[in-house]
């Protein structure tokens, strides 16, 4: 879909991936309904953009609380009068063997990568129904939802979870002309290992990957050609390719890895 003109959520806003995203959709037309846990940093983010010359609304939410995630599509509907996209992108991650997982921790990480985003999703279909011209639901999950890593279980598997309920909801909504998009970040430039959770030091401070400027762009194109899955490397595909193809040889080399990861 052309991306002026419409109006889209954007979860996980202020931070990393989510604040390249803003200004990329601001400066494509976008009209943005923005989210995030911190108010005054997204108040402060949606008033840059306004003074850009964008459309932009805060709406302070917590995806980990489901009522919070569900009502965030009932305010964008009050403010603009309709949905075209919801990008689910906020997300937190957690660094522990499975072994050392905290269920208090685990539990997060589930409310935020998953039920919140099923919330949302939940409370914006009735609207992106209405849309004459349907809509479009993008889930930002990542591609150790596709192929889990040693280490970081708990958070690959609040993105493997994200994903398979893209995969059953993209056949649910066909008939109502609503389209559904996942995009698989690898490696990114941000905070997000830093202020992940979990007690694991292994990752933190990495800094190798893409800039999150490539994710965001790739967003943007996402909701113009509303591609099923959208990797954002080919490495990114390959990794995820060849964890299909050939897993075996994928559980050697990331034994390699653990072992790495003891010394």
């Amino acid at each position: 879909m052309t991306p002026h003109n419409r109006v889209v959520i954007l979860t996980g806003a202020t931070q990393g991936i989510g604040r390249i995203t803003a200004y990329t959709l601001a400066q494509a037309g976008c009209t943005l309904a923005l989210a995030a846990r911190t108010a005054e940093t997204l108040q402060t983010l949606a008033a840059e953009l306004r003074q850009a010359g964008h459309t932009a609304a805060a709406f302070p939410t917590d995806m980990g609380d489901t009522a919070q995630a569900a009502d965030l599509a009932r305010k964008t509907a009050a403010a603009f009068g309709k949905i075209d996209v919801v990008v689910n992108n906020a997300g937190i991650g957690v660094r522990d063997r499975v072994l050392d997982l905290q269920e208090a921790e685990a539990r997060r990480v589930m409310e935020v990568n998953y039920f919140g985003p099923l919330a949302l999703i939940q409370a914006a279909l009735p609207t992106l129904k209405a849309n004459p011209e349907g809509g479009l639901i993008i889930n930002v999950s990542s591609i150790v939802g596709r192929r889990a890593m040693p280490g970081i279980g708990g958070y690959s598997a609040s993105k493997a979870a994200l994903e398979k309920l893209a995969e059953s909801l993209r056949l649910e909504v066909r008939g109502d002309n609503i389209r559904v998009s996942t995009v698989y970040p690898g490696v990114t430039v941000t905070r997000f290992n830093d202020n992940s959770l979990g007690s694991s030091q292994h990752g933190r401070g990495r800094v190798q990957g893409v800039p999150p400027e490539r994710v965001a762009q790739a967003i943007l194109n996402t909701i113009r050609r509303e591609q099923r899955d959208v990797f954002i490397t080919l490495f990114d595909r390959a990794f995820v390719t060849a964890s299909t193809l050939w897993p075996g040889l994928m559980d050697w080399l990331l034994r390699g890895y653990l072992r790495q990861d003891r010394r």
